[in-house]
């Protein structure tokens, strides 16, 4: 993908009929503690493939208005250790009544155990605790495996830019996924 290229757009159009939880033995989600700071930097420097100097959770959560601990779901060890991490995160961009699933990731040490599902659950059942009505995320086309679990969570894909009908295409076809997802690429551009 091109610098110069939008992100994706998904949403989950409603709360309604999320999921029951079902963490893998030896993990719990709970809310972001103070001391979860550097774990949770650790987790997204490993999750994105970026220098660790580039987070920095009191810059990027904690100092924002819409910082709530309870709105920051983190998968823990059981010796406390933040291995998975998202956020149901409110911004006048997604509008009043909606959240946006921010900040998702998993640390590779921890893939496969379903555990980006699970926390990014979390954080929806917190935006549902809030009334959202939905909730909107970004992610980038070669995210195969977060695009697989917010398709299963119940995100659909939105054209937001001229380049997301064939960008979704491939994404979708590259995973395997078919049906009304590739319908809804024939839609008209939403703004978010």
């Amino acid at each position: 993908m091109s610098p110069s290229l939008p992100q994706l757009v998904m949403r989950r159009p409603h709360l309604r009929r999320l999921p029951q939880a079902a963490i893998a033995p030896g993990y719990q989600v709970r809310d972001f503690r103070n001391g979860d700071e550097t774990s949770w930097n650790q987790v997204l420097a490993a999750a994105f493939e970026r220098d660790l100097s580039e987070f920095d959770f009191d810059r990027m959560m904690r100092r924002d208005p819409a910082f709530l601990p309870q709105r920051v779901q983190v998968v823990v060890t059981s010796d406390e250790v933040v291995v998975a991490t998202a956020s149901s995160w409110v911004t006048e961009r997604a509008g009043v009544d909606h959240s946006v699933l921010h900040w998702v990731g998993t640390h590779p040490e921890h893939v496969g155990l379903r555990l980006g599902y699970e926390v990014s659950l979390a954080a929806l059942q917190q935006a549902q605790s809030e009334r959202r009505a939905a909730v909107w995320l970004l992610t980038d086309d070669h995210r195969v495996a977060a695009i697989k679990t917010y398709l299963r969570l119940g995100f659909v894909p939105v054209l937001t830019d001229e380049s997301h009908a064939a960008r979704w295409r491939g994404a979708l076809d590259g995973i395997g996924a078919n049906s009304p997802h590739l319908a809804l690429l024939d839609g008209p551009l939403e703004s978010y």
